[in-house]
């Protein structure tokens, strides 16, 4: 437990480093200056006029939401600056809005203004607007047309400057989870991929599959909320994207719940899980078929979360209450914790709208990262100990195997597996065949020379009956000094051979070791013999053989 514990503070420790190394070498220092454009925006809304309005504070003047139609037009004039750039450009965010820009009334850009009045779905993203060389001094206007009812009104600061500056600016704002989110995503599918190739092998490995799409959902979730894939796609397919994770994340929860307490009354669980999965997809539903748009269904998926958090905490009371010994349960369960408290913390102050973005706080965009790498670490040190247990079993089973299809003493297989062969052998139409032998005198020299005699005899003979019929035959011990050897297919003249080979080496044996009679009786017939085609009859008869040889050496010695 010592040592899984130090595991688990070393990976925190290097994953920390390793944010911090990759925050250091991909800092990024502007080439040009940039300015960001904050108060002295003078705001037109409803024919109202707010003169030297700061945007990121504007719910304080207008109200906090915006509703479908408004328009808000915001006006300043660009500072006489320093700023030199060679493609001068202004950055801002919007949220469920179209746009235009003017330029001393001129208006120099405009974005899907054709869908304000239409239901499209235009989602919150950043926009990158490029301006004329002499923009200094000039008045700008933004003039925003919502399209979505609860629309908040506090507004990002926009940002002028260089266009590549601004594009890194507002990326590297966002370096670390980006990384923690693609990471996600590849370790998520990776580790999913890995955990079904098991599932085809083995049980137990649900719980891995879950982590793996929870994992992978999770990535595309920071992924979209954290504005990276807006480089790539529209406002509104990451905006999508975002809120659909953002949803199946509940369900994913409760099932993980269910899973690591599957010996308890989960109805609950379960009936929840089955509540928020069908919620999910309904909102999903909708939002496709553009009746509503899936953010509109933030407040019952707060609900949903809140009822999945009081469940989490039963679950873990239940667990300290009772003293689980269960490590994997344990270490998951703290993995999981961990997650639906920074996602909690995330929410709050999405509630309570404490921020007009993530990046106006290092310690929100650091803390979902930092949390959903704990998860993987808790995934890993799972996966390790399935892996140490699995092993421990498959070597539990390889030992079970060999006591029970291999003869402890000669190493050779025993009666259960010569009988398993034999049944296998029943059915097959070719002409084999089956060879008897028994050792001749093992019971004297036990009794005269003691069983280690009687047990090096059996070993040796073993050795001899193995190196002869390796390859050729299936050899087995079926009784205490009783063997069988089965051939599928083999020519009289050549086990002839053989087995005068094996007399030879017998003779050998007595000579290395004299205190033990080194000799074997035995007979074998082929299945064509029999009158009955049956495993059972032809062995019969290779014994009968057998036996009548084991009579004419015993009489042969009689005689001497």
């Amino acid at each position: 437990m010592r040592k899984r514990s130090y595991f688990l503070l070393v990976s925190i420790i290097l994953f920390t480093i390793l944010a911090g190394c990759l925050n250091y070498v991909f800092t990024y220092k502007p080439e040009y200056p940039w300015i960001p454009l904050e108060d002295g925006w003078t705001v037109q809304y409803r024919n109202e006029q707010y003169v030297n309005t700061d945007l990121e504070q504007l719910g304080k003047d207008i109200g906090p939401i915006l509703e479908k139609g408004d328009t808000l037009t915001l006006n300043r004039v660009i500072p006489l600056s320093n700023i030199d750039a060679p493609f001068p450009a202004i950055v801002f965010k919007t949220q469920f809005s179209a746009y235009e820009i003017y330029l001393d009334n001129k208006l120099i850009h405009d974005n899907n203004t054709d869908k304000v009045s239409g239901i499209d779905f235009l989602g919150i993203g950043f926009n990158f607007v490029n301006l004329p060389l002499d923009f200094a001094g000039k008045k700008l206007s933004i003039k925003l047309y919502i399209t979505e009812n609860n629309t908040r009104s506090d507004i990002l600061t926009p940002l002028l400057g260089n266009f590549d500056d601004l594009y890194r600016i507002v990326l590297h704002s966002a370096l670390i989870p980006a990384f923690t989110s693609i990471f996600l995503i590849v370790f998520g599918i990776v580790f999913l991929i890995i955990s079904l190739v098991f599932y085809l092998k083995s049980s137990g490995i649900s719980t891995q599959v879950i982590c793996s799409v929870l994992s992978t959902i999770l990535g595309f979730w920071m992924l979209n909320f954290y504005d990276v894939a807006d480089f790539y796609v529209s406002p509104s397919f990451a905006t999508f994207v975002e809120f659909s994770a953002l949803y199946l994340l509940a369900p994913l929860l409760y099932i993980f719940l269910h899973i690591l307490h599957k010996r308890q009354k989960n109805s609950v669980v379960l009936f929840l899980c089955a509540c928020s999965s069908a919620f999910a997809i309904l909102f999903i539903v909708l939002h496709l078929l553009n009746i509503v748009h899936i953010h509109h269904f933030q407040v019952p998926y707060y609900f949903m979360s809140a009822i999945g958090l009081v469940m989490l905490i039963i679950y873990v009371y239940k667990d300290l209450h009772y003293k689980s010994k269960n490590l994997s349960r344990f270490i998951l369960m703290l993995g999981l914790c961990t997650i639906v408290t920074t996602l909690l913390i995330y929410e709050i102050t999405s509630a309570l709208k404490l921020f007009v973005d993530y990046r106006q706080a290092s310690v929100l965009s650091m803390l979902v990262s930092l949390g959903a790498l704990f998860f993987v670490i808790c995934q890993l040190l799972n996966h390790f100990i399935f892996m140490t247990r699995m092993f421990a079993q498959r070597k539990e089973y390889a030992s079970l195997t060999q006591i029970a299809y291999i003869d402890n003493l000669t190493d050779i297989p025993n009666r259960v597996s010569c009988d398993k062969r034999l049944l296998e052998l029943a059915d097959t139409t070719s002409d084999y065949c089956i060879l008897s032998l028994d050792l001749n005198g093992l019971k004297e020299v036990n009794d005269n020379s003691g069983h280690p005699a009687g047990d090096r005899l059996l070993k040796s003979f073993s050795a001899a009956l193995k190196e002869v019929f390796e390859g050729s035959g299936e050899y087995f011990r079926v009784g205490g000094d009783e063997f069988l050897v089965l051939f599928t297919s083999i020519e009289k003249d050549v086990l002839d051979g053989m087995l005068m080979t094996l007399d030879a080496k017998l003779l050998k044996l007595d000579e290395e070791d004299p205190e033990a009679n080194h000799s074997v009786s035995y007979g074998y017939a082929y299945s064509s013999e029999a009158p009955e085609h049956d495993t059972h009859t032809v062995y019969m008869l290779a014994d009968q053989r057998m036996y009548e040889y084991k009579r004419k050496y015993y009489s042969h010695l009689t005689t001497r």
